[in-house]
């Protein structure tokens, strides 16, 4: 509390001044004998009991007046006593319902957040599932395959059944991404394999089993690997689902391609019927004709056909989103209704979420000089030019071709380097995922509780 310290020395000075007036005389008239004191010491100790008592008086008063003010934040009438302390801060009715807003957001945050997983369940069992993967790969590396099925299998239904309720717009199109594309190839693989040895219907040739795995080693340890290591949202949040659906589709790939590469023999011995990895020391990483080729070339390597089947994603892909992909996130759409009115806005497309968190304004600042307030209006609307996409994906394209040379080759040739890189990964994961749980727990609801404070603040200054 702030209290003036002003009156006290101006009091304690008058009291002291009193009080050697008595002392000095004793023949005041109208004095009572009994008050005054036979000596100094006497007169001392009189002043030392009158002084405590003074100071128990000032506290309980005080205490009382402190009490009232805190059962009545809404203070009309100052203290009867002008000369009185008195707290430094009142709080007032408006700050209290303030204050009072802002704890129910913070609350109505919580409770969503552990709506959503962020429990003590949640992640302790996304914890204990971590652990068994990399058990698993470590352990039990002719068996990892079989894992990455059954996790796939767990965590892709969610995610959908997740990305289909997002809003304010559906995302079920985010499966039209490449990361997707390749896992669901593989699934397809993995599955088709034991089917084709049990029912003896479908009859999987050596050729066609070499191909899909040279493109599995360059797709798998090339643009997963590379999307592991430069998108953000890819880390170890052990409470969120979706956000380990979306690091196991990027980082359980390649720890199969490492088991298929360096344990081979252990897979054949342990599925001989099931995986023919006989051709696997033959194989080539660049084909006959040199690193350079033009794309659906340089076929039966694992450059060639890595980057064929990207390509095979590519092109259809591109299609879609020139005809359709475009449009359907666009707050006026350009596909009219009979009665002449735009649909409504109701689909999602991985383009647009990554270009309107900011790409948007880099790409129209670099490449067409154009202002930043109409980039700005781009995002707000989802309404972005053609050039701005085929900008996107002639980026997305250079880096995934350049990631089968820069990460896939590596990992071909060295174990050690194959090993390193999942590891440094891992490492990079961890951490963006130690992040997210640092600012959860720090600075997240102190963000939120300014931000709602200047809201609130601002409608109460229109108001008045």
């Amino acid at each position: 509390m702030g209290l003036s310290l002003d009156n006290d020395d101006e009091m304690m000075s008058d009291a002291c001044h009193m009080r050697a007036a008595l002392l000095t005389a004793g023949d005041l008239p109208g004095l009572p004998a009994d008050l005054l004191p036979s000596d100094d010491r006497a007169g001392m100790l009189n002043h030392s009991e009158s002084m405590a008592n003074e100071a128990k008086d000032v506290a309980r008063g005080l205490g009382r007046e402190f009490s009232v003010r805190l059962s009545h934040p809404v203070v009309s009438a100052p203290f009867a006593d002008t000369n009185a302390r008195r707290p430094s801060v009142a709080f007032r009715q408006g700050e209290v319902e303030i204050l009072s807003k802002i704890l129910d957001e913070v609350d109505t945050t919580a409770s969503k957040r552990m709506k959503e997983g962020f429990n003590e369940t949640s992640f302790t069992l996304g914890v204990l599932n971590s652990f068994f993967i990399f058990f698993c790969f470590g352990r039990y590396p002719e068996h990892f395959w079989l894992v990455y099925l059954i996790e796939t299998m767990i965590f892709v239904p969610s995610k959908f059944v997740s990305m289909y309720k997002a809003r304010p717009l559906c995302q079920i199109f985010y499966y039209f991404d490449l990361c997707w594309f390749l896992n669901f190839v593989a699934m397809a693989a993995l599955v088709l394999f034991p089917i084709a040895h049990c029912l003896d219907v479908i009859s999987i040739s050596t050729e066609l089993r070499t191909h899909i795995y040279l493109a599995a080693v360059g797709a798998g340890c090339g643009p997963l690997l590379g999307a592991t290591a430069v998108l953000p949202f890819v880390a170890f949040l052990f409470h969120d689902y979706r956000t380990m659906a979306g690091l196991f589709i990027h980082l359980l790939p390649p720890m199969v391609i490492y088991t298929l590469l360096w344990n081979h023999e252990d897979i054949q011995e342990a599925w001989p019927n099931v995986f023919d990895l006989s051709y696997i020391e033959n194989t080539e990483f660049f084909p006959q004709s040199g690193p350079i080729f033009l794309p659906g070339t340089g076929l039966g390597s694992v450059a060639g056909n890595g980057i064929a089947l990207y390509f095979l994603w590519f092109v259809p892909y591109v299609m879609w989103m020139v005809s359709v992909g475009l449009d359907l996130p666009r707050t006026s759409r350009r596909r009219k209704k009979r009665d002449g009115t735009s649909y409504p806005a109701m689909y999602d497309t991985v383009f647009h979420s990554t270009v309107r968190g900011g790409l948007a304004i880099l790409i129209g600042k670099v490449c067409w000089g154009r202002p930043r307030e109409v980039s700005i209006k781009q995002m707000e609307n989802n309404d972005f030019e053609l050039r701005d996409f085929l900008v996107y994906m002639l980026a997305h394209m250079l880096a995934a071709v350049s990631s089968i040379f820069v990460l896939a080759y590596p990992c071909f040739f060295s174990k050690q380097a194959h090993l390193c890189i999942i590891a440094g990964l891992i490492f990079l994961c961890t951490h963006r995922g130690s992040k997210r749980y640092t600012y959860y727990s720090t600075a997240m609801y102190g963000r939120m509780i300014r931000k709602n404070f200047d809201n609130l603040m601002a409608e109460n200054a229109k108001s008045k």
